[in-house]
């Protein structure tokens, strides 16, 4: 999986100027001017989705961020370094020379911030089901179907809902007319389509559950200068990680809000009875970047997992470590 300088944002511009603008029924729009999130933004940094066992609490104290930061930045290493050289994992993926996030002045450990321990309540039923869908993926290569999303270069989530980091590829591009939003992300090459309704102008209604969509069908409104978006209708077959976690009975919904020129407030609650005892809730910071977004090169069927799946072959009938290297699934 490669990343290959190239894109403009002249597709995405083009996709918005097809999508609109459209006058509500009576050809009249509201006077005031919404804010528009139009630009590049990153929420690349060292605070992610769930709190690591570094941390107790939501709010670091200077000294902890401080200790946590030196330990788990990293920068590319200097040309020559045999233990990792140019073209190896750490000197052209990751991009960790960052921080941890400051919400509110708030050195923040978590995304999440409820429930108050900072990780995914997942059910007792999803924590195993989540547990045998790891142990199915380290031996099971009996042919693409069997792989995660990610690794089939198939996964649709990056431009959410909601919207993560992982620490390379934490990019994103918004393009934004008055009847629809385009969030374009880095990782993967994903895009998602927001319909912006006002009173008058949009059907603020999702279609019947029988109709599902990919990323599911994404409806924002705007609440003052907060662009509020609830997303429902996810297909069964689409799922978020972590975990490969199932999304069709998902209710998500998202809140931007401008904190300055440089700045948005992205907060977003996620509901999921199936798989999490309560509904979870996050805020993330998004930050002005100069980009470019960069061509993510990977595609379904791309000779990586073939490769890998051409390697399982070949070790048919040997074991490694005394796992199966291969072959038929441990299921069957």
């Amino acid at each position: 999986m490669v990343k290959t300088v190239g894109i403009s944002a002249l597709a995405l511009v083009a996709v918005a100027a097809l999508l609109g603008p459209r006058a509500n029924a009576g050809g009249h729009r509201a006077a005031h001017r919404p804010p528009n999130f139009s630009g590049l933004w990153t929420n690349n940094s060292l605070t992610e989705l769930e709190r690591p066992d570094d941390f107790k609490a939501l709010v670091a104290t200077d000294g902890e961020a401080n200790a946590f930061e030196k330990a788990n930045r990293g920068k590319p290493p200097a040309i020559g370094d045999k233990t990792n050289p140019v073209g190896g994992p750490d000197s052209e993926w990751w991009e960790r020379d960052v921080s941890l996030a400051r919400i509110r002045g708030q050195l923040r450990t978590s995304w999440i911030v409820s429930p108050a321990d900072g990780a995914l309540p997942f059910t007792p039923a999803a924590r195993a089901a989540n547990k045998a869908t790891r142990s199915r993926q380290r031996v099971d290569l009996d042919g693409p179907e069997s792989r995660d999303l990610d690794e089939r270069c198939a996964s649709i989530d990056a431009a959410g809902p909601p919207l993560n980091n992982g620490g390379l590829n934490d990019n994103f591009q918004f393009v934004q007319t008055p009847d629809h939003l385009v969030v374009s992300a880095e990782w993967m090459h994903a895009v998602r389509i927001v319909r912006l309704v006002s009173e008058g102008n949009g059907d603020a209604r999702h279609p019947p559950q029988a109709i599902r969509l990919p990323m599911g069908d994404s409806i924002g409104h705007w609440e003052g200068k907060t662009l509020t978006i609830e997303t429902t209708n996810f297909r069964p077959q689409d799922v978020k990680a972590p975990d490969g976690d199932p999304r069709v009975d998902m209710r998500i919904v998202e809140r931007l809000t401008r904190l300055s020129p440089t700045e948005i407030l992205y907060a977003f609650t996620v509901s999921n009875p199936a798989r999490y005892t309560q509904t979870w809730q996050a805020e993330m910071l998004l930050r002005t970047t100069k980009g470019p977004i960069y061509e993510y090169a990977c595609h379904e069927g791309n000779y990586a997992l073939a490769g890998m799946l051409a390697a399982a072959r070949r070790l048919e009938g040997r074991t490694i470590d005394g796992v199966s290297a291969g072959g038929a699934s441990p299921n069957k």
